[in-house]
């Protein structure tokens, strides 16, 4: 799919602000296209994105120091040692998916060789994040683990609060 300035300048505004009314959409894109554009077209616009997976979602941002989760940090984990490769991507694909089923792991990505994982996890104190690394460090698949703990972000900090776990339950998966 095709996106021109509409589609982009809609997809900003609904970044700002996901609960925004197709009525005030349709103002602010024609004062900035200079141009009357009704609510329909935003309507028709928006259901076209849905559709084509350019919007995933709507959600909710919320403020992870109000629900309790003061510590964030960033890990990495390189795991190899395995005399086949297909081994190594193996033992990192099942220690990833270890660590998706952590609610509080909110974001994962595997490194350009598919060896080494970064996750950024959120805790109410350090022993949340610290007792995950350790038990990762202490896995013989693991061969460099690295725990960095963060400050409070200065941006992003949006990104953080849709995928923070709300139940208050934090399920301990074995890692």
């Amino acid at each position: 799919m095709k996106l021109d300035d509409k589609d982009l300048h809609i997809l900003s505004l609904l970044q700002q602000d996901g609960r925004a009314k197709y009525t005030q959409i349709a103002r602010t894109l024609s004062k900035a296209m200079n141009q009357s554009i009704p609510d329909t077209t935003i309507l028709f616009r928006i259901r076209k994105l849905q559709q084509a997976g350019v919007i995933k979602r709507f959600t909710v941002s919320v403020d992870q120091e109000m629900l309790g989760y003061t510590i964030s940090g960033v890990m990495f984990i390189e795991i190899g040692g395995h005399i086949l490769r297909d081994i190594t991507i193996e033992h990192t694909q099942k220690i990833k998916a270890e660590l998706e089923s952590r609610p509080n792991v909110i974001f994962l990505a595997l490194n350009e060789t598919e060896t080494g994982i970064f996750a950024f996890i959120l805790g109410k104190q350090i022993k949340d994040l610290q007792e995950i690394f350790d038990k990762l460090k202490d896995n013989p698949d693991v061969v460099d683990a690295r725990l960095w703990f963060l400050k409070k972000p200065t941006k992003g900090d949006n990104l953080i609060g849709t995928g923070l776990p709300i139940n208050g339950k934090e399920e301990k998966a074995d890692v």
